[in-house]
């Protein structure tokens, strides 16, 4: 499945860039509370979860499944303008109709909105039924938060929002270090939208995404489906550095498209499906192992690599060339003989690479 983005009509003007503190936050309360979907973030949230108070920590993980793999549409920004402050964004989360917010905090207690609607959630008994029953499945912690919200969703709303200023609170210098590194890469991501326009700004914020023409559309590989016109339907496009390695995409009837991508360190790499794909198929192989091992010790030229594993040269440089367009391995020419040596980086992040693509 996929969520695609349609082009046709839209101009750098349908886009808007910037910070938001509320969607760089719930990343970070997600990180905390599923680490196993976030390589990079494991020795933080482990120290976090170390220094964090204990009711604080047992507060954000009752309240996790807002902030889980669906994460509440709220709790991105509702208006289609970044840089807004925290206090402001929470304000908007104040200011949603309570059938509304009722609608919204069901659907990330589901985990999804697709299915029956929730959009009478506090007065139809059908709905209420429904969500109960899909909570009570998933987990207590979602059966108790669907009981909150169906008895008391004013208390809750302000609960939350007490919660969420208590969060960042408690993360401040944390969230302060990524919002100076997210600072730090929107001149350029702005002036890549107004000089490459959407299409070229857009696939090169994640290794999912790629660009089809015909009708002009940027297609994000995702576990849900959605399609959005973005000539009608404004977006903002905000980086975020504890979302690494999720894009999130949000859409909503009724508010802005939100994309909140992953922040690289500079000069990384992020592979995509089929590169991490490539990379384990070919080091499947028993006789390219063997190639791999013996260039992991030093470099060898492809003739020197076929006498010691008793393959022919054509066989040697089959697999060579197979292993070079996995990215696995360097070469180096000295007059004309060319060494080859295994790209040790690459091989060394495969575990994570799988699990960053798998979780993007």
């Amino acid at each position: 499945m996929s969520v695609v983005l349609l082009l046709a009509g839209a101009t750098s003007a349908s886009f808007a860039v910037g910070e938001s503190p509320l969607a760089e936050l719930t990343a970070a309360l997600h990180a905390y509370t599923e680490p196993e979907h976030h390589p990079g973030a494991w020795r933080w949230a482990r120290g976090l979860d170390e220094s964090l108070d204990s009711e604080l920590r047992r507060r954000i993980r009752a309240w996790s499944p807002l902030w889980a793999s669906y994460r509440a549409r709220y709790l991105v920004p509702l208006h289609a303008a970044g840089d807004r402050t925290l206090t402001q964004e929470l304000a908007d989360i104040e200011a949603l109709p309570q059938a509304r917010f009722a609608e919204l905090t069901g659907y990330a207690i589901r985990g999804g909105n697709t299915g029956e609607p929730l959009d009478l959630v506090l007065t139809d008994p059908a709905q209420q039924k429904g969500l109960r029953a899909t909570a009570e499945l998933r987990s207590t912690t979602r059966a108790e938060l669907a009981d909150r919200l169906l008895t008391s969703p004013t208390a809750l709303r302000t609960d939350l929002i007490e919660l969420l200023n208590s969060a960042a609170d408690a993360l401040a210098s944390d969230l302060a270090k990524a919002r100076r590194l997210i600072k730090s890469r929107l001149p350029a991501l702005r002036r890549a939208l107004s000089a490459d326009g959407p299409a070229q700004a857009l696939t090169g914020l994640d290794a999912s995404a790629a660009y089809l023409p015909d009708p002009p559309r940027v297609v994000f590989d995702k576990f849900h489906h959605g399609i959005v016109p973005v000539a009608t339907t404004r977006c903002l496009i905000t980086p975020s550095v504890f979302g690494r390695p999720h894009l999130l995409v949000k859409h909503e009837q009724g508010f802005p498209a939100v994309i909140q991508f992953p922040l690289l360190p500079e000069g990384s790499e992020q592979p995509g499906h089929s590169t991490v794909h490539l990379r384990l198929e070919v080091l499947r192989d028993p006789q390219r192992q063997r190639i791999a091992r013996a260039i992991a010790r030093e470099p060898l030229t492809p003739t020197e690599l076929a006498r010691r594993s008793g393959m022919t040269v054509p066989q040697v440089s089959r697999h060579l060339a197979r292993l070079r367009d996995a990215g696995l391995v360097t070469v180096d020419h000295v007059g004309r003989r060319a060494y080859y040596q295994l790209n040790l980086e690459p091989v060394r992040r495969i575990g994570e690479d799988l699990l960053t693509a798998l979780f993007r």
